[in-house]
């Protein structure tokens, strides 16, 4: 997307949640501006968010009394729109080493994920793969790392740059939180009793909004670069939860997993 567009688009998505995009700092939608450009994965977060909306309406019409309120919802979109902003890298990353981590979180299909980045770089940059792992190393990371363990830092780096980002507080939680199913807790801000160990705002735990974000995520990875059709996405999601020891069994995670197999069928 154009740097218009890009800036129309993600404005009146703010502005239904009743935020001004305008309040972000100005680094933060330049960083928003390089995923648009070079990946999709702005254009995958209004896919999101398009089926969040979904989410919402069928609860309005279905079962009502547990409609979403104002509050998740605004939780959901916006944590939802900022979740993969760690996919520019940390936040002291200037231009050049912005550029670097979001040209490797473009590669898609890599199949093996225990390859250091060392060989992930020779691999699919082999031109200047030595240049690369230079300014891999210039941002304080270790070349050494798996490729997984490198995808896991976006969280990270999300809850690192939303912090100051100018973002309202109880979207930072759950963007950060988008991958606490595959047990990335970013600084350790969701503890044993899913309550957040800092505040963020009116947001105090890592409940049904959060939960939402991780469904919807998974789903539209699994449907997009996965290629699975949704049945597969679902089963996958359900036995993913089945798996976790932290959210075995978990009503919530299932319940949004069986309702958004439902909407679809609808």
């Amino acid at each position: 997307m154009s740097p218009r567009d890009t800036t129309q688009v993600l404005g009146a998505i703010c502005a239904e949640a009743g935020f001004d995009l305008a309040s972000v700092k100005t680094s933060v939608l330049a960083r928003l501006q390089l995923l648009a450009e070079h990946t999709k994965t702005i254009s995958d977060c209004v896919q999101m968010i398009a089926r969040a909306l979904d989410v919402f309406r069928y609860y309005e019409t279905t079962k009502p009394l547990e409609a979403f309120s104002e509050l998740e919802r605004r939780i959901v979109v916006l944590g939802c729109l900022f979740s993969d902003i760690g996919k520019t890298g940390p936040g002291s990353a200037d231009a050049s080493g912005q550029r670097l981590i979001v040209e490797m979180f473009d590669v898609e299909g890599v199949r093996d994920e225990t390859q250091p980045v060392t060989h992930f770089l020779s691999t699919y940059f082999p031109a200047d793969a030595d240049e690369r792992i230079r300014r891999f190393v210039a941002l304080g990371l270790d070349p050494g790392i798996s490729i997984r363990e490198f995808w896991n830092l976006h969280s990270a780096w999300t809850l690192e740059i939303l912090e100051t980002g100018g973002v309202p507080p109880e979207a930072i939680a759950a963007a950060a939180t988008h991958h606490l199913l595959d047990d990335v807790n970013p600084d350790a801000i969701v503890a044993s009793d899913h309550r957040f160990t800092r505040p963020f705002g009116d947001n105090t735990a890592f409940d049904r909004a959060e939960k939402l974000i991780v469904v919807l995520d998974k789903y539209d990875a699994l449907r997009r670069r996965g290629r699975r059709t949704h049945d597969q996405a679902v089963a996958w999601l359900r036995d993913r939860v089945e798996h976790n020891l932290r959210f075995r069994g978990d009503v919530e995670f299932l319940t949004l997993i069986e309702d958004l197999d439902a909407l679809a069928r609808s």
